[in-house]
């Protein structure tokens, strides 16, 4: 009986998030905490750094090829959830194909954060030591005071 409790409650959860997941209007997905997407604040941080015209033209280059990248897994990502939506309604709920498409998911987001990974890296490679610096100083900016860092190799 727990086992059904359990599995009844982890099939709403996931309807939620997942209907939630769709409702989210066109345009780039919100940031993990709800904000603006990490791209758009890249993006607005950038504009503070003064690059030349040079550094601007590449890096205005590599954002519009990950736009490009964001819209053609926009489709797989929909597809992917509302497959899951599908299987969370159905009765009974095929909890083996249910946790497939949550792997399935899981892999899509997981190409999803590599590729802004991909995009920081390409930016980043275009900044002087200096700009670079100052983008490190804005990001810690906008870090939330309540989020818990963990330490990284810059932290020594």
């Amino acid at each position: 009986m727990k086992r059904t409790a359990f599995l009844a409650s982890l099939l709403g959860a996931l309807s939620l998030s997942a209907g939630g997941a769709l409702a989210q209007p066109p345009g780039p997905p919100p940031g993990p905490h709800h904000g603006p997407p990490p791209e758009m604040r890249l993006q607005h941080d950038l504009q503070n750094l003064g690059l030349s015209g040079d550094q601007e033209t590449k890096v205005q280059a590599i954002l519009d090829g990950a736009k490009t990248q964001r819209e053609q897994m926009r489709p797989q990502m929909e597809a992917a959830f509302d497959q899951m939506h599908t299987l969370l309604k159905a009765d009974p709920p095929d909890e083996a194909a249910i946790m497939q498409q949550a792997d399935k998911i899981g892999q899509l987001k997981t190409e999803e954060h590599k590729t802004m990974l991909h995009t920081l890296l390409a930016v980043r490679a275009e900044l002087t030591p200096e700009q670079r610096q100052q983008l490190e100083a804005m990001k810690k900016h906008h870090r939330p005071p309540w989020k818990h860092r963990h330490p990284g190799p810059q932290d020594d």
